[in-house]
């Protein structure tokens, strides 16, 4: 049963969060730039100059005045908002706002049919507004973007001479007469040439450089970065450049293709950074953030269709734009519905995996677990790969049922806080493991389609990681009983040596006293016969004992036997390095297995290696005693594998290393052959 976690002071339903004040100034600032899109668009079917020159590029105005604007109260008006990224979505509001109202004064100026006020101040501001609208996108938002901070001076100088720029920029594309050329043409109330010629030169020496500083930031940055700060900048340089290759092919591309391209490409870069933003969680917002994603998405794609759909009717129904209008309305409002449900499944896998198709995951899990070369131990790590991977969430843990208390085996994304839910793995009526989550940003309990979905991962691993848990248990009695083994191994050879060699040795000396005090040759002979039997007895009691455990073990401890093993290696030509660690310590089943490894591994470099130089470390670590044993030789490729791998020889190592808890690696190139050993101070110390 999942065990949900539940704040202090009682319990909070899944619905019920703190309320927090509404930011009304981003809300109304998109409200602006929408109103202000749509009315271009409903002016211009209404006054019919849609095929005119001067409203080519209403479409793209009218895409970024609303996907922008969305976007940027979307983030604005999250529950926690950086100061940094402020600035990347006041950029992003800007350029809405401004591109909504270059498209509504376009087509005000276009349908005038003469002088008035009106027309004048809709043909100033189209000729300028597009500047805030458009150069925001080359300069400030590839230097706020991904977090709004910006890294250095240099950085901080081009946002400072690219928000100059564009105001210059704007105040000098402004008052440069140029006439608009409409229903009828119209020129602007206010224009100063010689103004505009000196304004608009000292705005390009500010925003060349301050352009190039942005882009090079966004390589810079792409570079540098890793993980999910690099597939951020990833999504953000495949929407610029899809709206790079649409308007660079505005000569090639058939009208009204061109502009359908253009407008649907930026639409995609409002799309690209909301999705960027809002995926990854960089502002931390919650769940609502994926409806706003599925209504702007929307509206880019209703809008590309009827753009693209009236202007065809257009071309064909000549000089009737009302009926092209409702044909193009209809049609599109066929496909709100089809279009909705895509969208809306679409961003609700981005944001939450395949938890409404469980059997997918399912699926998805089981090829994973009848993968070849599977093993068993790896079971768990692909259980929480899974659970993150196809269910978009942070972070799972499987923690094992043992003896000693459930205890982490695998884990995978971020598992630093108390997991939101907890799910047991039970086998034959019997927790085998537990499944720990933690939520997605912005939720505080798991959604039940996620319970519906783990529930069923966790009866259908559980077979396998019981299996695991049996493998685990066995090996923790086979370290058990290697360590009771050698308990009681050494316990006899100090019996043996301390008590019946000792006896015998004893008895000897008395025979050979009895034998020189004799002087009856019968008698010397027998007693010599005798002391030899017990020099025989005593010589077998040692063997014995040197068989449960090396002698120099006892004697030199562990490094001094280590040292004594390397110095008795003896193969012309070969010289024998030593490092070892002065007071490295361990049990003694660790000790036995780390001269039986070191012994075997010498062994074999001088049988089958045929090198120069062989060295022996010894590294004391403070859960783990490191063994490496390296030479120059041939490796194992040019000895004689099969019977360098006889007797002990690598298979032996292995299981040595693993009966005390330990690992063995061996990696061999025709440069040299490694051995290396890890094993723990204490068997069962890495429990």
């Amino acid at each position: 049963m999942p065990e949900n976690s539940r704040p202090e002071g009682g319990i909070r339903r899944p619905g019920a969060r703190p309320r927090r004040p509404v930011r009304l100034g981003p809300l109304l600032a998109a409200l602006v730039g929408v109103t202000a899109a749509l009315g271009a668009v409903v002016v211009l079917l209404a006054d019919g100059t849609w095929g005119l020159p001067a409203t080519r590029q209403l479409p793209v105005d009218a895409t970024v005045g609303v996907t922008f604007s969305v976007m940027a109260a979307v983030v604005l008006t999250s529950r926690s908002l950086r100061a940094g990224s402020r600035a990347l979505a006041w950029t992003l509001m800007t350029a809405g706002v401004c591109s909504g109202a270059a498209a509504l004064s376009t087509a005000l100026a276009a349908g005038a049919t003469g002088d008035s006020a009106l027309a004048g101040l809709a043909v100033q501001v189209q000729g300028c507004i597009w500047v805030p609208g458009f150069v925001p996108l080359l300069t400030l938002v590839p230097l706020f973007y991904p977090d709004g901070l910006l890294p250095g001076r240099t950085w901080r100088l081009a946002s400072y001479a690219s928000v100059l720029g564009i105001a210059l920029l704007t105040v000098g594309v402004g008052l440069y007469p140029e006439p608009f050329h409409g229903r009828t043409t119209l020129e602007k109330p206010w224009t100063d040439l010689a103004a505009a010629q000196v304004l608009v030169p000292v705005a390009a020496v500010l925003l060349v450089p301050a352009t190039l500083v942005a882009m090079t930031s966004l390589v810079l940055r792409l570079r540098r970065s890793r993980g999910l700060a690099r597939r951020q900048l990833v999504v953000l340089l495949w929407a610029a450049a899809v709206l790079i290759l649409t308007t660079a092919a505005q000569g090639v591309l058939p009208t009204p293709a061109d502009v359908v391209a253009q407008a649907c490409a930026a639409g995609l870069l409002a799309v690209a950074i909301g999705v960027a933003v809002t995926r990854h969680g960089l502002y931390d917002l919650d769940t609502a953030v994926a409806r706003a994603l599925v209504a702007a998405s929307l509206a880019v794609c209703l809008a590309g269709a009827y753009l693209t759909l009236f202007t065809l009717l257009e071309s064909l129904l000549r000089d009737r734009s009302a009926l092209s209008a409702a044909l193009a309305a209809g049609l599109t409002g066929a496909v709100i519905q089809p279009l909705a449900r895509r969208l809306r499944t679409g961003v609700d896998r981005m944001y939450y995996g395949d938890r409404a198709e469980p059997f997918t995951v399912t699926s998805s899990l089981a090829a994973r677990l009848t993968a070849t070369g599977l093993d068993v131990a790896e079971v768990p790590q692909v259980v929480c790969d899974t659970v993150v991977e196809a269910l978009r969430l942070p972070g799972a843990r499987v923690r094992l049922a043992l003896d000693g208390g459930p205890g982490p085996v695998a884990s995978s994304g971020t598992t630093d806080a108390s997991p939101v839910a907890t799910f047991a793995m039970v086998h034959r009526g019997e927790v085998v493991a537990e499944l720990d989550v933690w939520p997605r940003a912005g939720e505080r309990v798991l959604h039940e389609r996620d319970d519906v979905v783990l529930r069923g991962l966790a009866d259908q691993v559980a077979p396998a990681v019981a299996a695991l848990r049996l493998h685990q248990q066995l090996q923790r009695g086979r370290e058990d009983l290697v360590a009771a083994r050698e308990s009681q191994r050494l316990q006899l050879r100090r019996d043996l040596h301390d008590g019946l060699g000792a006896t015998l040795a004893g008895l000897r000396l008395q025979i050979e006293t009895a034998r020189d005090l004799s002087d009856e040759p019968g008698v010397t002979r027998l007693l010599g016969s005798a002391g030899d039997g017990v020099a025989q007895a005593v010589a077998e009691v040692r063997a014995i004992t040197d068989g449960l455990r090396p002698s120099a073990l006892d004697d030199l401890g562990l490094a001094g036997a280590l040292a004594a093993l390397a110095e008795r290696v003896r193969a012309p030509g070969l010289e024998v390095e030593v490092d070892l660690a002065p007071d490295v310590t361990a049990d003694p089943a660790v000790e036995v297995a780390l001269h039986r490894i070191a012994a075997e591994a010498l062994a074999n470099v001088v049988r089958h290696a045929g090198a120069s130089r062989v060295s022996l470390q010894v590294r004391d670590g403070q859960r783990l005693v490191e063994l490496v044993v390296a030479d120059d030789g041939a490796g194992l490729a040019g000895a004689d594998a099969r019977s360098a791998g006889s007797g002990l020889g690598l298979a032996s190592m292995r299981q040595r290393a693993e009966e005390v808890g330990g690992n063995l690696e061996v990696s061999s190139t025709p440069a040299g052959t490694t051995v290396h050993a890890l094993l723990p101070h204490a068997v069962g110390g890495l429990r």
